[in-house]
């Protein structure tokens, strides 16, 4: 382990809570093409706001960039002791970015994601996302980094491409039916838990939180998550918000304001507590350890391969194995 991430985990451990997987607010509008335009100064000074605001409520934070250009603004930050960065070209941006384009942000990212496959919020042609998802898991393995998934509607497929991955994986804010999820579960993955999470699993819990989704939904939420809870293990479990904008969707609401944040973690981590019976303090300590061993250790699954000379090529793959880290280039 390198002393920049051992600094890193150490502020971890004096934080209040792990954010597990966010997007800066302003990135999800116009902040994106701002930056592409060159107006820098504006959109690192909304950047900086958000991020001071997080820290000064001891949130640590899992920043992804699903964008080339997103990662150039937010490795803007890369020296804050509180942040953890990721990389990967998002599935709804699998057509516009080539791997190619982006060899320096994986080699720097702590890990890489979000990536993965959807067929629910994106008409991107499915060949084309399971194109860059498998160069990516590629990418991953040769750099020998974790990945973090985004697997909207496409989870049989994404968790036969992942067989035998070596190293960590996480199923971001998981939505897929109980069935699907038993191939995640026996690859032993990670799980963020979104911001509907504490609502679905308890009427004591704010409501608010569950009230961008209809009935049919929720009760789909509730089956499930008991179901999560019940096969995965606190130390192979996160907290997430997905950013401001995905807590306001959410709950129903079109304005975001950043207060959402707390009180969405908090909620989360008070039922997180209830159910693992542990204190607040004790689960924050659990989650700083399960972040550790996710950035460090090779899957447990899969421990033999990422530890021998073996190399790890993307099955079914016919691109993937095209695509190699040689120096500081991604070869083809």
């Amino acid at each position: 382990m390198n002393e920049w991430l051992q600094s890193r985990l150490d502020k971890l451990g004096q934080m209040r809570v792990l954010d597990m997987h966010a997007h800066l607010a302003f990135l999800t509008g116009s902040g994106e093409e701002m930056w592409e335009k060159k107006e820098k100064m504006a959109v690192c000074e909304a950047g900086k706001r958000e991020l001071d605001f997080r820290y000064q409520n001891g949130i640590a934070t899992c920043l992804s960039s699903g964008t080339p250009a997103e990662w150039a603004y937010t490795k803007q930050f890369q020296n804050r002791e509180e942040l953890f960065l990721s990389f990967g070209i998002h599935p709804w941006y699998a057509d516009r970015y080539q791997t190619e384009e982006a060899q320096e942000a994986y080699r720097e990212c702590d890990y890489i994601g979000e990536i993965g496959m959807d067929s629910v919020w994106c008409d991107i042609p499915l060949d084309i996302q399971q194109k860059r998802l498998e160069e990516q898991l590629q990418i991953a393995a040769d750099l020998k980094k974790p990945v973090l998934l985004h697997t909207k509607g496409q989870e049989k497929k994404i968790a036969e491409l992942l067989k035998g991955f070596p190293y960590g994986i996480c199923v971001h804010w998981y939505s897929g039916t109980e069935q699907d999820l038993e191939p995640y579960l026996d690859l032993g993955c990670y799980f963020t838990l979104g911001p509907d999470f504490p609502a679905a699993c308890s009427s004591m819990a704010d409501q608010r939180l569950l009230r961008g989704f209809s009935q049919e939904e929720k009760v789909q939420k509730q089956s499930l998550y008991r179901r999560m809870l019940q096969e995965i293990p606190v130390g192979h479990l996160f907290v997430e918000t997905d950013g401001i904008s995905a807590v306001a969707w959410a709950m129903g609401e079109t304005v975001a304001n950043w207060e959402m944040l707390p009180l969405a973690l908090q909620a989360n981590m008070q039922s997180l507590a209830e159910v693992a019976k542990k204190s607040e303090k004790e689960l924050q300590k659990q989650i700083c350890k399960n972040l550790s061993e996710f950035l460090t250790e090779p899957s447990k699954s899969h421990a033999s391969i990422a530890r021998s000379n073996k190399q790890w090529v993307c099955p079914q793959s016919e691109t993937s194995s095209r695509f190699r880290i040689s120096g500081s280039i991604i070869m083809e």
